[in-house]
């Protein structure tokens, strides 16, 4: 069965309760809108026709107030539904929030009606819908899901704030750290046998995976081994230890010096190490190190231009080396590198490491290494590879997953 792609998503509507008047311009009413009725018959069957959670900030059962509950719902919301119709004071200052707090996907409707809107949101697009019949709910039902789907696709800006400034603003958000590990692979189109997918959790619980990549700074310098990174927790786990889990030989950073005699690598450089003792404990082969960061005097360290190489050049190693080439490798994890760290979105990034991986597969249909993995540590990670997984048509249905516990 095909997975539906908005599973998860929540949407948060933005719109007056219960029976309300519009007036036109001079005050004059010029109509009655139920808007519960409007919520219940139009959007709420509309969205949850997507598959996706509807609920509205009378919905929400928690206690407190109502406003930490409503900013809560649009900062949370996946998309936002919001009815302009009454001109309610409220309501535009919640789509004024939604817009800051969000580039998309925002879908403004408006029962249509005479009534002339206000000059700043002229410029925006707004759905009309009308509620004397079936067959018109079902047309404005059909308008706003194309306008839900085709937001949450194709993420583009529909924020009038973000459009002005997304040079500008970035909104922070907390990543959710997924403590569960799950394991999905989905079949190669057009390279059989072959497959790409996700791994949940904190790395050092996965031990199925033949090569772990590790995004590294040019000078291949891995991280100290207690900070909060891949690097450092590689370095950490890799490690010989006592018993009071003191550091007793740094195997897997000291063979990387070893091998890099105090020299720098080339952006998009992979150099392979040994694993140390997550051999043992993880069953990982191999560690290759990606020259995926650059530091720089005065700015610190930032992504390389071209980060997607080393996905590249991660591939193309464990193919073509000789010496690998006799170590059984089959099944390979990349990090999303560089997708907390540039202005550019997540999604972006992410979608330009995957484009990568696909790229080499079908260039080499024969290649050693049959799965790949990217590791979903935190709840952004595994949305935006589940966003990439199941609308690229390179990647098909998702194939059969062994339990990562066996």
């Amino acid at each position: 069965m095909t997975e539906n792609k908005y599973a998860g998503k929540k949407c948060f509507v933005i719109m007056p309760f219960g029976k309300k008047d519009v007036l036109d311009g001079k005050g004059t009413v010029i109509d009655t809108v139920d808007f519960n009725q409007v919520y219940d018959q139009l959007i709420k069957k509309a969205v949850e026709e997507l598959g996706i959670v509807c609920e509205r900030c009378d919905e929400i059962p928690e206690s407190g107030s109502i406003h930490k509950k409503m900013f809560k719902g649009i900062f949370e919301a996946d998309l936002a539904i919001v009815d302009i119709t009454s001109l309610n004071q409220n309501v535009f200052y919640e789509l004024g929030v939604r817009h800051a707090l969000h580039k998309y996907v925002t879908v403004v409707i408006q029962k249509k009606t005479e009534q002339p809107l206000p000059f700043n949101i002229r410029g925006l697009g707004i759905t009309y819908y009308e509620t004397t019949s079936e067959e018109l709910m079902e047309k404005a039902r059909k308008e706003i899901q194309a306008l839900i789907q085709n937001g949450l696709d194709k993420q583009t800006i529909d924020s009038i704030v973000h459009d002005a400034l997304d040079d500008e603003v970035r909104v922070e958000r907390k990543p959710k750290i997924i403590e569960t590990q799950e394991e999905k692979l989905f079949d190669l189109t057009n390279v059989p046998g072959r497959q790409i997918g996700y791994i949940t959790g904190n790395i050092k619980k996965i031990k199925n995976v033949d090569i772990w990549v590790n995004s590294e700074n040019t000078n291949m310098q891995m991280a100290r081994p207690f900070e909060r990174s891949i690097s450092a927790t590689i370095r950490y786990e890799g490690a010989k230890k006592d018993r009071a889990g003191f550091i007793i030989e740094d195997l897997i950073a000291e063979d990387l010096q070893r091998i890099m005699k105090g020299r720098d690598a080339t952006p998009g450089k992979v150099i392979p190490t040994t694993s140390g003792e997550l051999a043992r404990t993880n069953k990982v082969k191999r560690i290759f190190h990606a020259a995926s960061v650059v530091g720089q005097p005065g700015q610190g360290y930032t992504p390389i231009n071209n980060i997607s190489d080393c996905i590249y050049e991660a591939l193309k190693l464990a193919d073509q080396d000789e010496e690998l080439a006799r170590e059984d490798l089959h099944s390979i994890l990349f990090p999303l590198m560089g997708t907390g760290t540039t202005k550019m979105s997540a999604q972006e990034i992410a979608n330009n490491l995957i484009d990568a991986a696909l790229a080499y597969m079908e260039e080499n249909p024969s290649s050693r290494i049959n799965k790949i993995y990217f590791l979903a540590y935190n709840a952004q990670d595994l949305e935006i590879c589940r966003h990439k997984f199941i609308n690229d048509p390179r990647i098909s249905t998702p194939g059969e997953v062994e339990d990562p516990k066996a």
